[in-house]
């Protein structure tokens, strides 16, 4: 754990695909302390990660875990949630986040089986007991520690939501913000590229990214991915209407950012596959 701001500690996930050595550790996870109690975010792939996490925790602070919050719905994100189970925390995540987690439920477990060797009966989902509407807002305090909560429109997911230190000015984005890694495209490119404008406009001292190292030039790290997918979507479109079908597009599209990011060739394909679709239909 690194503690990035005073009582934020963040553990950096390794950049490794779910294909290439997945063991569950791949998202940044951590936790805030505040005077009276603490909140955790995004716990991990499996449960010994969220177990070791508690564990991080309790080498610090004594005081209760009232909230285990969760970014949007990807099973490297969720799935530690049930080591926290016997701590009486409120669950807290976007208010389309139970429905999206039932319905990749099954996938999920055959993931966890597969790259893991976890059974389906030990890969255990604990959803929100308390959701947060699109577009809404809410504050809770860690005592003498707000945190801004914030659920978006479909974007990187349809289960987005991000978290404000308002004491620090720092913002923890879940994968709405990718540092390094190439980002991911699971919901709606137009919505993701949105927020991003929304959100480099805040005024933040930091940001900690789904994935990635945490930066203290927020307008740097929003740029890098808005300019990314704006290419992305641009370069889809222009081939779209010169008439270039799928398979050329994921192996000709957007390779000028091939050195930006790691992980590069594999996540760019996937998500062409996922946009070009969908844009198709434009």
């Amino acid at each position: 754990m690194v503690e990035v701001q005073p009582g934020l500690f963040v553990h950096q996930g390794k950049h490794l695909d779910i294909e290439e050595g997945y063991d569950g550790d791949i998202c940044n996870i951590g936790f805030i302390i505040g005077k009276q109690s603490i909140a955790v975010i995004d716990t991990g792939g499996n449960l010994k990660i969220g177990q070791d996490l508690l564990s991080e925790i309790r080498r610090r602070s004594d005081l209760p875990i009232h909230y285990v919050i969760n970014t949007h719905v990807h099973l490297d994100h969720i799935y530690g949630n049930a080591a926290f189970l016997e701590e009486g925390a409120t669950y807290l995540g976007h208010e389309n986040l139970p429905k999206a987690m039932q319905l990749r439920k099954a996938f999920y477990e055959k993931l966890n089986l597969d790259f893991m060797g976890i059974k389906s009966n030990e890969s255990i989902q604990i959803p929100p007991s308390q959701t947060i509407k699109t577009n809404e807002e809410i504050i809770i305090d860690l005592g003498d520690r707000p945190l801004k909560i914030k659920a978006f429109p479909e974007a990187h997911t349809n289960t987005d939501i991000t978290i404000l230190d308002i004491n620090s000015k720092t913002l923890w984005t879940g994968d709405l913000l990718f540092v390094e890694r190439t980002p991911v495209i699971d919901g709606d490119i137009h919505g993701f590229i949105d927020v991003l404008s929304a959100l480099e406009k805040e005024n933040y001292n930091m940001v900690v990214p789904g994935h990635g190292t945490p930066s203290k030039n927020p307008e740097q790290a929003f740029a890098k991915i808005k300019a990314y997918l704006k290419k992305l979507r641009d370069e889809i479109r222009l081939a779209i209407d010169s008439g270039m079908g799928l398979d050329e597009a994921t192996q000709t599209l957007v390779q000028d950012e091939s050195t930006n990011w790691v992980l590069f060739n594999i996540q760019n394909a996937r998500n062409i596959n996922r946009v070009f679709p969908m844009m198709e239909w434009e």
